[in-house]
């Protein structure tokens, strides 16, 4: 058995641990201590013991230190040469330089190193590809290319790793970075869909582009500066930066692959488009052009994907001029102030504008707008044509229907009634007509619709007043003119209407009017409180009185004056004037009835008599008593009687009787029969 020792240490075979071991070794400077070196010497003596009774070759390499011998020792292991050091006795006392320790840690993330592995190969060793790394796959980190830990499940990664297979083919899945992609530029949400995590979505963040975003189920499964969102994009809720206004970063991933999306700029005319993506320097600015109103410049301004298609909107006319106007000077129609006035932009003042035709804009050949395919306006005219582009034919020259007022147009029918059948024509440039109302005739009160204004008798019976209500009563045929009613039920205002327009109005009337109170005089219209016509008592109170004494007067507020029949009287004497109160003769009373005097019986009254009657009293009422009687009376006294008497205008009689009683009794109306017997002779004597 032959048995070499040869620099530098190197360890292959099937003893991974101790080929690990060679790869620490071999990183040692050759000022190592010598107790260092004899200590690899002895484990590599042993594994080249163990491998020459293999049937694997192994070769071990590595650096020694420096020893005092500096010999080497040639000894040949299954063909394989390695190179002893030498004798390490001397520096047995050699401490361990400065940073030794530094020098052997592996050059990966804490978090993706295998910490049982040495670089090169084992997890988390920085690998080119998949060649490089004992696991076989090679993986993008935020720290560069990593080789990759196998994985059964979540928890065999490290924090901030998820486990997931890297091809469908593949049985072994690997820890791999959760947010590698997040805030990367990208178009779909493939861009963002890297080493078999298929949960992160491209976010829109508006004109910015879009960008990554990143699982997550809580703000804690963020890095800082994100928040845990639900999105539009996907059903996972994603990672998403809290700041809407900041902008993504390029990580190194993204640089390396060099990751874009589109941006844009937009505005009212438009919205354009660039590609950013991540360079050296980071995100690229957006490029995209800021849109504008298209113009004939042979470029697509507002970004629609045309070049100089003019918005409908787009507009260009020619103008039509009376020369006539203020001829204020202008450039523009808004320099034009007088209504109905535009900018003649060839005489540049301003005129009386006939109207605009409105032209198709095209860029012409030399760039510039020209507005084709546009008249010229001129007035209009009846002819059938829209002459000043108002988009009206023959407006002003329509024939107006009697029957609603409406402009009917040239060409169409017209005409009811006796007229119906009609058409509009131009009867010259400047009018129109209904071709049948020549049969129109003044309308009658006889049930026809005489005019052809579509209303039967509507002014046959109109009197020229407005103030008046016409009507027809067309069965008799026969008018009649009602006046119109104004009354406002105000009394201190006058209540008129005109005659030409039937309007009512009501002027300040200072006149005469009621207060309410039915009791007071000169009520009267006039300026009350506050300077408002009103009606203003006039303070007097009503006496009520009504000359008649059978009715006692009265006012009630409410009602007015109020006569309530009596039972008086009043004097009264029907007799010959000079009669009353001589003799017998005195006045008496008409009596009341129902409120009346009834003067046809004077009650109580005494007329003269027709005779005097010979009872002493003056019954003619001449002033003289009895004249003519024989005798106008008879006295009688008991136990003597005293009979007086007149026999004539010249005679009187006187006669005592003696005591004895009368017998018989006195008769008669005017004279007196007395029969005493024994006195008889006395009554002959008298001549009765």
């Amino acid at each position: 058995m032959g048995l070499r020792l040869v620099n530098p240490l190197s360890v292959r075979g099937s003893m991974p641990g101790l080929a690990r071991s060679g790869e620490r070794l071999s990183n040692l400077q050759s000022g190592q201590s010598l107790w260092r070196a004899s200590a690899w010497l002895a484990a590599l003596l042993a594994a080249g013991l163990l491998a020459a009774c293999g049937d694997d070759p192994v070769t071990v390499a590595g650096s020694t230190a420096d020893t005092t011998a500096n010999q080497d020792i040639d000894t040949s292991v299954g063909g394989t040469d390695i190179q002893a050091p030498p004798d390490t006795a001397a520096d047995t006392a050699d401490t361990t330089p400065p940073d030794v320790e530094a020098d052997v840690q592996p050059d990966v993330t804490p978090d993706t190193a295998d910490t049982t592995g040495m670089c090169p190969g084992a997890a988390g060793c920085t690998c080119a590809d998949d060649s490089k790394c004992d696991g076989g796959k090679c993986i993008d980190t935020p720290d560069g290319k990593k080789c990759a830990k196998p994985c059964v499940k979540v928890e065999d990664c490290a924090s901030g790793y998820a486990c997931a297979s890297l091809g469908s083919t593949d049985a072994t899945s690997f820890c791999v970075p959760q947010h590698l992609s997040i805030c990367a530029p990208c178009n779909t949400n493939a861009d963002c869909q890297v080493q078999g995590l298929q949960d992160s979505y491209c976010l829109d963040y508006g004109t910015a582009g879009k960008f990554c975003g990143g699982a997550c189920t809580a703000d804690s499964n963020c890095p800082n500066g994100y928040t845990c969102s639900e999105v539009k994009e996907g059903t996972a809720k994603q990672c998403k930066l809290k700041d809407t206004a900041a902008t993504c970063e390029c990580s190194a991933w993204a640089k390396a692959k060099g990751v874009e999306t589109t941006c844009a700029v937009t505005n009212d005319q438009g919205s354009c488009t660039a590609k950013r993506k991540c360079g050296d320097a980071g995100l690229e600015a957006c490029k995209a052009k800021t849109p504008a109103a298209e113009t004939c410049n042979a470029d697509d301004d507002n970004c629609d994907g045309k070049v100089d298609n003019l918005a409908a909107d787009f507009t260009c006319f020619k103008k039509g001029f009376l020369d006539s106007g203020s001829k204020t000077a202008c450039t523009k129609d808004t320099d034009c102030t007088t209504a109905g006035e535009a900018c003649d932009e060839d005489a540049k003042v301003c005129k009386v504008l006939i109207g605009k035709c409105q032209g198709k804009p095209q860029c012409g050949s030399s760039g510039a707008l020209i507005c084709a395919e546009a008249a010229i306006p001129t007035q209009e005219i009846c002819d059938g044509k829209d002459n000043n582009c108002d988009g009206n034919i023959d407006e002003g020259f329509a024939w107006k229907s009697p029957v609603d007022g409406s402009d009917v147009k040239v060409g169409a029918a017209c005409g009811v009634g006796p007229c119906a059948g009609g058409t509009v024509l131009c009867k010259d440039n400047l009018t129109a007509v209904c071709t049948t109302y020549a049969n129109a005739a003044k309308e009658s009160c006889d049930g026809a619709d005489n005019d052809c204004n579509g209303q039967t008798d509507d002014a046959a019976c109109d009197d020229s007043d407005a103030c008046t209500i016409d009507a027809c009563d067309a069965a008799g045929k026969k008018c009649s003119n009602t006046a119109k009613d104004c009354a406002d039920t105000d009394q201190c205002t006058e209540d008129k209407c005109d005659s030409k327009t039937g309007d009512c109005s009501h002027p300040q009337y200072s006149g005469s009017c009621s207060d309410g109170n039915a009791c007071t005089l000169g009520d009267a219209c006039g300026a009350g409180a506050g300077g408002s016509w009103v009606c203003m008592s006039g303070g007097t109170a009503d006496k009520c009185d009504d000359n008649n004494t059978c009715t006692d007067d009265s006012c009630d507020p409410g009602t007015g004056c109020v006569h309530q029949p009596n039972a008086a009287t009043s004097p009264c004497y029907t007799g010959k004037d000079g009669t009353q109160g001589v003799g017998t003769c005195k006045g008496g009373n008409y009596a009341c009835a129902s409120g009346q005097i009834d003067k046809t019986k004077c009650i109580g009254e005494v007329t003269p008599a027709a005779n005097e009657a010979c009872d002493g009293l003056d019954d003619n009422c001449n002033g003289q008593t009895d004249e003519g009687c024989k005798p106008t009376a008879v006295t009688v006294t008991f136990s003597s009687a005293y009979v007086s008497g007149n026999t004539g205008t010249d005679k009187k009689l006187q006669l005592l009787v003696g005591p004895s009683g009368p017998v018989g009794a006195a008769t008669g109306t005017g004279k007196y029969n007395v029969n005493f017997g024994f006195l008889a002779w006395l009554m002959q004597l008298m001549g009765k």
